[in-house]
C-alpha cells in the first residue's frame, strides 16, 4: 500500500434502470441530500449540502457546498439503462498538512528554533483525522446519491 493511496481517486459505478433523459429529470429536483451542478450534457458534479467542516477548511471549488466533490458521467447502456460513474479527485489540500512539519524540520535544523520533537507528531495525527473525515464524507455522499436514486419515489 502506497502512502498516498487514501488520497487518490475513488470510483463508484451505478446502473440505473431508466434512460438518460428520465434520469436527468430525476436529478434536477431541488430537495436532495446533496448538491448537483451540471457541467455538460452528460457530466455533473455532486457535493454534500453540509459537511463536518471540510467546506470551510478546504474550500477548493466555489460551485460546491462541500470540499468532498464527486464528478459523475452518464453513459447510455440501453434505452432503459444508464451507467453512472462517480469519481472523486486527488485530495491535494491534505498534502499541505504533511508539508508543514517538513518545512518546520528544515527551519529547526538550519536555525535552531527550539521546536520540541513531539510537536512534529501532531501533524501526522491531524492528517489521519482529516483523512478519516474526508473518507467518511465521501462514503456519505455516495450513500446519499444511491439512496436518492433508489428511493421509493424513483424506483431507479
Amino acid at each position: 500500500m502506497n502512502l498516498f493511496d487514501p488520497l487518490a481517486f475513488t470510483f463508484e459505478s451505478i446502473v440505473a434502470d431508466v434512460g438518460i433523459a428520465e434520469l436527468k429529470t430525476l436529478l434536477d429536483v431541488e430537495q436532495k441530500s446533496f448538491s448537483l451542478q451540471w457541467l455538460s450534457d452528460n457530466k455533473f458534479m455532486i457535493s454534500l449540502n453540509s459537511s463536518i467542516g471540510t467546506n470551510y477548511v478546504f474550500d477548493i471549488n466555489n460551485n460546491a457546498k462541500s470540499a468532498v466533490i464527486a464528478y459523475g458521467t452518464l453513459s447510455e447502456l440501453t434505452e432503459d439503462k444508464t451507467d453512472i460513474v462517480l469519481v472523486t479527485k486527488f485530495k491535494y489540500g491534505l498534502l499541505m498538512i504533511l508539508v508543514i512539519p517538513i518545512i518546520m524540520l528544515i527551519l529547526e535544523l538550519t536555525m535552531d528554533l527550539g521546536i520540541p520533537v513531539p510537536f512534529y507528531f501532531v501533524f501526522p495525527l491531524v492528517f489521519i483525522l482529516v483523512l478519516f473525515i474526508f473518507r467518511s464524507e465521501e462514503k456519505r455522499l455516495y450513500r446519499n446519491f444511491r439512496e436518492y436514486l433508489y428511493s421509493e419515489n424513483h424506483k431507479v
